[in-house]
């Protein structure tokens, strides 16, 4: 299960998981980017099931999953890189933004791993991974609400580590510096004309948040890496 798969970080896991033999299921809000993401899965030769949900729907999230573990038998990893980026000052900060933000980046992962902690018990264990930000360990200007949602995603992960350990599932958390995505308001384009500009920018790409989260999957059972610092270098 990967949710935001319709772009960014999201469809470079579908697409290093489908390399990789997984069956990846594409969950995000709107369709057609998600149908983008599955036809570059099946130009691997690799089944996906599309699945359009709104993460802060919780009703919408336990039918994705339960349709998903029904027809593939099972879930084994839920991905959770759905996130927004709404920007500004706090003393002009839209509540309406706030709300958005909080829900999408924080309450999304919650329901997330609420609906898959039974899929993943049925199978004996498995992995739930989100997808943070360095936002979530230092605040900065401007990002107020994304860097209090990201914060609080990294207790609620840190916590139900804890939680599900002995049920066999693994909780992790990935923490990548600024990643060369649309995401945040500025294109593909506009930053790495900033990167030019400034030699001291630099960027991970979609690709490398996606080769963190496969080495996660991946690690034998007996090993568990809670949190995962991923940087530009």
């Amino acid at each position: 299960m990967i949710t935001g798969a319709g772009s960014g970080v999201g469809r470079a896991v579908a697409m290093a998981l489908a390399e990789a033999g997984g069956t990846p299921v594409l969950v995000g809000r709107t369709r057609d980017p998600l149908e983008e993401t599955a036809s570059l899965v099946a130009g691997i030769g690799i089944e996906s099931l599309v699945l359009p949900a709104d993460v802060t729907n919780e009703a919408a999230i336990v039918e994705v999953f339960a349709r998903a573990a029904e027809k593939f038998e099972g879930i084994d990893a839920a991905i959770l890189s759905a996130g927004i980026g709404r920007y500004g000052a706090i003393e002009s900060y839209p509540v309406a933004d706030w709300n958005a933000t909080i829900a999408t980046n924080l309450t999304g992962p919650f329901l997330c791993a609420k609906a898959a902690i039974p899929h993943l018990c049925a199978r004996g264990g498995g992995a739930i991974v989100a997808v943070s930000s360095g936002a979530g360990k230092q605040g900065y200007p401007q990002l107020g609400a994304y860097s209090a949602s990201k914060f609080g995603l990294m207790g609620l992960m840190q916590g139900l580590a804890t939680e599900v350990a002995d049920d066999g599932i693994k909780v992790c958390t990935v923490v990548p510096g600024s990643i060369l995505t649309p995401f945040g308001g500025r294109s593909v384009a506009e930053k790495r004309e900033a990167m030019e500009n400034d030699p001291g920018r630099k960027y991970l790409f979609p690709e490398d948040v996606a080769d963190a989260i496969l080495f996660l999957l991946r690690q034998p059972r007996h090993a568990w890496t809670q949190e995962l610092n991923l940087w530009p270098f």
